[in-house]
C-alpha cells in the first residue's frame, strides 16, 4: 500500500527475514496494543543488509522511509544525520515503538505547565538495540547528538498509523496541530 507522507520508492527485493516480519504485521486485523508493539519488536530477526534498500538519509532533515503500511500500523525506517532532530509532538491517537538499529538516540521527554508551556524533564541516551514504546499523549523529542559524521538509523511501528499529532515549541503556548496536510509528516 503506498502513503504520499514518504518519498517514493522504486519497488525493492525484500529479504525473507523482513519478508515474516510483514507477514506478522499483515496477520493483525485491528490497532496493536503497547504489548503487541513490544513483542513485535522484540521477535524482530532484522539486520541493516535486510533495510538496505529502505537507508535514505537526506542532508536538509532527517528521513522517514516506509517500509509497510496498513489500516492499523505502519513501519517506517528513520534515517538520521549528525545534529538532525524531531520537532517537539507528540502521537495523538497512534502508538510508537521505536528501536534503534544504529548510532544513539537521543529522547527528551516534555511535560506541559499549566499554563500551556512545555519543558523538558528528561533526556536520555537509547543505545543501538534499545527499544522506548511511547504512548498517543507522551511528548518528547528524538536527536542525533552524535559527533559529526556518525549516523543514526531507527525502526518505528506506528498503530495505527501516525496521522495526527501535536507540535509544541518551547516559546510559545500555540500547539500546532498539522491537520490533513499530508506535508506535515516532513516538519516533525
Amino acid at each position: 500500500m503506498h502513503d504520499p507522507l514518504c518519498l517514493d520508492m522504486p519497488p525493492v527485493a525484500i529479504s525473507p527475514s523482513l519478508t515474516a516480519s510483514l507477514r506478522q504485521l499483515d496477520s493483525y486485523q485491528a490497532p496493536l496494543s503497547l504489548e503487541q508493539i513490544h513483542r513485535f519488536h522484540n521477535a524482530l530477526q532484522l539486520g541493516l543488509e535486510d533495510l538496505r534498500p529502505f537507508l535514505q538519509f537526506s542532508n536538509e532533515r532527517y528521513r522517514r522511509n516506509q517500509i509497510y503500511l496498513s489500516p492499523h500500523c505502519e513501519l517506517l525506517l528513520l534515517c538520521w544525520r549528525s545534529t538532525q532532530r524531531s520537532r517537539i509532538h507528540n502521537h495523538r491517537g497512534s502508538l510508537c515503538g521505536l528501536r534503534v538499529l544504529q548510532g544513539c538516540a537521543t529522547e527528551t521527554i516534555f511535560e506541559r505547565t499549566e499554563h500551556g508551556l512545555v519543558y523538558a524533564v528528561e533526556s536520555h541516551r537509547l543505545a543501538t538495540g534499545s527499544l522506548t514504546i511511547n504512548g498517543n499523549l507522551d511528548i518528547h523529542q528524538i536527536s542525533n547528538l552524535q559527533p559529526y559524521g556518525e549516523d543514526l538509523i531507527t525502526l518505528h511501528l506506528y498503530s495505527p498509523p501516525l496521522r495526527k499529532m501535536e507540535l509544541f515549541s518551547l516559546e510559545s503556548t500555540q500547539v500546532e496541530q498539522p491537520g490533513d496536510s499530508l506535508s506535515w509528516v516532513y516538519e516533525i
